[in-house]
């Protein structure tokens, strides 16, 4: 259960209205040099019509799910009748989920293939009003529910075949029992979910659409207009000027909201705390975990781990310092700055899919040969087209196939991408195949394992068929920078969430002063002696939108370090490794999420997990350092290019 959600309300919200995408990016593209859609082949487009041949369809689909609302009403007062009293509700709630699904997934695409087209978003806002009002006509069903004795449900369970195969989800929604309101609360939470998305929806506004950045002068000495999603192109240019600029731009305009963005953060953190008081948990912390009963202890020890591995992230500074030649320490904007400029690796899409193939062969014939259909059924939206949204992301629905927004532009990164979101639609068409709707979902905890285990088998195929030693350094700065902004960046701004939400609690004001104090704090910590901090970055918290995600981040982290231990077992060639990752990608949710990773001899609740990822970054600084010191002794001292000026 997310803590702005109630209970799973026996799959009717959760499902209905649940996200379809993992995405790695929101904003639009802006590039005015790339074609129209239809000037891209079909076959680099994806097959959005194998779900609706025309806007026709998609309407009737939509009347028909405004007409279930009364079966729904319908069955108030019933499920204690008996076995097939409940039966019948959770079989309407088969019928209408995937529905639901599917016309979702239908008016999603449709909007990102070109956000100018303002039809989609109406699309998109009729099914959210929908989906309100599901919300509203299903208030009543976890409390009447959870009225039964779960003795009594175990009975029917065992006298009834049918409705023995919802054991999990019934188990789940009764291990919650203590935190679901009354009929007339719950339906209060659910027409309150509008409004405290407000913090949200006015950040995004903000960040988006109001806030202008200025001009800076880049590497060429041309004047170039900022924004946002350029900010990371920015912090890795070779001329620190630029770097420095660009930061202070970014972050500074960023800094100029900054009452205004403690203010949003702040509701949404008061969201959370809502939530805790209504539903009677201890904390905001236990309240997000409790969703996919995911134990306190795991949290605590990616937070403990990492902060006993700082010496690590410590060390990468201390070479930034050293072969960057930055007399004056690291700074923030220095944190992205590349080793070298003298290699980069570029390949075509075809290429990038012939390179992922191969990588990903230690996954067997099965996994490949699914992999391979797909991406000729057209699964994948490769290129950038005007007004398509920018990012990746994978998305489907449970009746459709997966879809896979890609903006392609030909580097390692690109090709990376499509390996992670590659990962991510292989997971949800094994789970959906093998799982029925009840199950075929997977918490959002397991969400990021398919997708980075893809990328580190690419990673580690790639790095081994490198000889040039410039090359080999680009990638391995590469494979430093993913973990450190995955395992150590996200677990610092997971600390720094925890930090605010204990604040709140404690009833201590959230102002701009206070969170930026706090994330200062954590800043210096994190990265070291030889991290020199401007008191500009304090204020880096407001250009990030996860802290109104509900303590989303760690996942991020604890997604790594298992997909680092995944790849390690199957790339040693375990016997029985790959066997166990597939049962994993077909698990989808018929176990809680720690059990499913159990499937792939991953237990989170153990820090081995997150020590023996550590012991893989240090593998990589170790080899890193020694091609830069290779590097300096042919030089004659370290480089220093990334301090150009």
């Amino acid at each position: 259960m997310n803590a702005s959600i109630s209970p799973s309300r026996l799959l009717w919200c959760t499902l209905l209205i649940a996200a379809v995408c993992f995405s790695s990016a929101t904003a639009v593209a802006q590039d005015k040099t790339v074609p129209e859609r239809d000037d891209v082949p079909l076959k680099y487009r994806w097959a959005t019509e194998t779900i609706y041949a025309d806007e026709a369809q998609w309407d009737a689909d939509l009347a028909k799910l405004e007409a279930e609302l009364p079966r729904i009403t319908a069955m108030k007062g019933t499920l204690s009748d008996g076995p097939e009293a409940l039966l019948k509700a959770l079989k309407l709630s088969d019928e209408i989920g995937p529905l639901f699904g599917k016309v979702w997934v239908y008016a999603s695409l449709k909007s990102d293939e070109d956000t100018r087209v303002g039809k989609y978003q109406g699309f998109k806002g009729k099914l959210r009003s929908l989906g309100v009002k599901f919300g509203e006509a299903t208030a009543w069903i976890e409390p009447e529910l959870t009225s039964i004795p779960w003795d009594t449900i175990d009975r029917w369970m065992h006298e009834n075949e049918d409705l023995a195969v919802y054991r999990q989800s019934l188990h789940d929604t009764f291990r919650q029992k203590e935190h679901v309101l009354s009929e007339d609360q719950e339906k209060l939470m659910a027409l309150a979910g509008q409004v405290r998305s407000v913090p949200y929806n006015a950040y995004n506004l903000l960040s988006n659409a109001d806030i202008q950045f200025p001009t800076i002068t880049n590497e060429e000495g041309q004047e170039v207009e900022l924004d946002d999603s350029a900010f990371y192109l920015y912090m890795r240019s070779t001329d620190r000027n630029v770097r420095k600029a660009a930061y202070e731009a970014i972050v500074g305009t960023y800094k100029n909201f900054r009452n205004t963005a403690a203010a949003l953060l702040n509701g949404a953190v008061q969201s959370h705390l809502f939530t805790v008081r209504a539903r009677g948990y201890d904390s905001c912390l236990q309240a997000a975990l409790d969703g996919g009963n995911i134990p306190v202890e795991v949290y605590n020890n990616l937070v403990t781990t990492v902060n006993d591995n700082l010496h690590l992230l410590h060390r990468y500074q201390t070479l930034r310092k050293k072969y960057l030649g930055l007399d004056d320490g690291v700074h923030a904007y220095d944190l992205f700055a590349p080793f070298t400029t003298e290699a980069r690796l570029e390949y075509s899409y075809e290429e990038a899919v012939d390179e992922m193939k191969k990588a990903l062969a230690p996954l067997g014939d099965e996994y490949c040969r699914i992999m391979a259909r797909g991406i000729e059924s057209r699964w994948i939206d490769v290129y950038p087209t005007k007004g398509k949204r920018s990012g990746a992301y994978s998305s489907g629905s449970y009746l459709t196939q997966p879809y896979i927004l890609l903006n392609f532009h030909g580097g390692y990164e690109d090709m990376s991408t499509l390996a992670h979101e590659v990962g991510h639609s292989m997971h949800s068409y094994l789970s959906r195949r093998d799982q029925p709707y009840v199950y075929s979902r997977y918490d959002i905890f397991c969400a990021e394992v398919a997708s980075v285990t893809n990328e580190i088998l690419l990673q580690n195929y790639v790095l081994e068929r490198i000889d040039d030693q410039e090359t080999k350094l680009y990638l391995l700065t590469e494979l430093l920078e993913g973990f450190r902004g995955t395992v150590f960046r996200q677990t610092m701004f997971s600390e720094f969430e925890q930090k605010i939400h204990e604040m709140a609690e404690q009833g201590v004001p959230l102002t701009a002063d206070s969170m930026s104090a706090a994330y200062g704090e954590i800043m210096k910590k994190y990265y070291g002696p030889n991290y020199t901090h401007d008191e500009l970055v304090d204020s880096y918290w407001i250009r990030i939108p996860h802290f109104y995600y509900n303590f989303y981040v760690y996942k991020y982290s604890t997604s790594y370090c298992a997909s680092s231990n995944i790849a390690a077992r199957i790339l040693k060639g375990e016997p029985g490794a790959v066997d166990a990752y597939l049962e994993f990608l077909s698990a989808g949710s018929h176990k809680y999420p720690i059990d499913v990773l159990k499937l792939a001899r991953v237990d989170m609740t153990s820090p081995q997990p997150i020590e023996d990822a550590m012991k893989y970054f240090e593998h990589l600084l170790d080899e890193t350092e020694a091609l830069l010191e290779a590097r300096a002794a042919v030089a004659g001292g370290p480089d220093r290019i990334a301090q150009r000026n």
